[in-house]
């Protein structure tokens, strides 16, 4: 990372890195998604009279399991990205045992609640919600706007283990999110139009959460959703449950540069990526981040690293609360390369 990537980064919370993957490694990866589509298809056509369940549970774990393939590993641990990450962190990168395969699709979806609360119709910017990573998601799919669930529906949304994985609270850490240092994002299809489920980052958020989470930390926290200023559901959502997976006060300080919806609600506009396959975006933890709908005749391919400083003590490898009031604290490259004071 230049000095003048550095200040990039700095200041926007992302950089961009043009044909980061030479393209016969991008188009082995490419490959190799197609397969995992192919193999899918297979186990549901041929899967019909005989086993169809257990054909199709195999061929999905299987889809799952190749976020490991070397052909998706080498993306980040064979190009120039691992090299300019680790130059911008002073450090080794941890290794990063598997890749995130993230496919948009064309689809009809309009009408689907997603995690906000909205309809996806209702959600501006080309339906970006935006979100940061490490935060609980609900133990079930999104209630659809316009219904109010109770009981065991209601009961079976609030576990403790959400559908991604994520839990409601992390007690010893004082914190209600899990953390890594950097998301890394390798594009894998042609996304420079716009409407190709371009990836959308809201420019500067990191600043802005440095300072809120400083400021939760500040009123004695925990950091995070249901810490101070940061109520976890938004029950003024069309199904009651909305999540906010960033705080409002964050989208306030976008206001003037945001679409409002009919019931007052600031939807800031994200900076979207037009990213040609090979490029890579490297994105702060806590940059508020999210993929768009595809509105073009083709599906969106993304391979996702989720990369922490080796610089970490083991205790803190899924939750540093120190690295999100020091948005710079596991990135001494950049403080050195822009002479910043500690």
């Amino acid at each position: 990372m230049t000095p003048e990537q550095a200040k990039r980064f700095h200041r926007d919370g992302f950089l961009v890195l043009p044909k980061a993957v030479p393209a016969n490694m991008a188009i082995a990866a490419r490959r190799l998604l197609f397969e995992q589509v192919g193999s899918l298809r297979n186990a549901i056509r041929y899967g019909a009279t005989n086993k169809a369940s257990s054909d199709l549970a195999e061929a999905a774990q299987a889809a799952f399991r190749s976020g490991g393939d070397p052909r998706f590993m080498d993306l980040f641990n064979q190009t120039n990205i691992k090299r300019c990450l680790e130059k911008a962190l002073g450090d080794a990168v941890r290794e990063v045992r598997g890749a995130q395969l993230a496919t948009l699709y064309p689809d009809d979806r309009d009408k689907v609640t997603n995690e906000t609360g909205y309809q996806n119709r209702d959600t501006p910017h080309n339906q970006w919600a935006g979100h940061l990573d490490g935060l609980w998601n609900g133990g079930t799919p999104p209630p659809r706007a316009g219904t109010n669930i109770r009981g065991r529906h209601l009961a079976a949304w609030q576990v403790e283990r959400s559908t991604n994985g994520g839990r409601l609270t992390f007690p010893e850490f004082n914190a209600n999110i899990a953390n890594f240092t950097a998301l890394v994002g390798v594009a894998l299809s042609d996304q420079r139009a716009l409407g190709c489920g371009n990836l959308g980052l809201l420019k500067g958020g990191h600043k802005h959460m440095e300072t809120f989470f400083q400021s939760q930390d500040a009123l004695g926290g925990p950091l995070g959703p249901d810490g101070p200023d940061w109520p976890r559901e938004d029950r003024g959502a069309p199904n009651r449950h909305g999540l906010r997976h960033y705080p409002d006060k964050l989208r306030e300080l976008y206001a003037n540069k945001s679409v409002r919806t009919p019931d007052g609600k600031i939807w800031p506009k994200p900076t979207l990526m037009r990213l040609n396959m090979g490029d890579a975006v490297i994105a702060h933890f806590s940059t508020p981040h999210g993929g768009t709908s595809v509105t073009t005749s083709d599906p969106r391919f993304m391979v996702y690293f989720r990369c922490t400083s080796s610089a970490r003590a083991e205790e803190n490898v899924y939750n540093h609360p120190d690295a999100l009031l020091d948005n710079w604290l596991e990135w001494p490259g950049v403080r050195r390369a822009l002479k910043l004071k500690r």
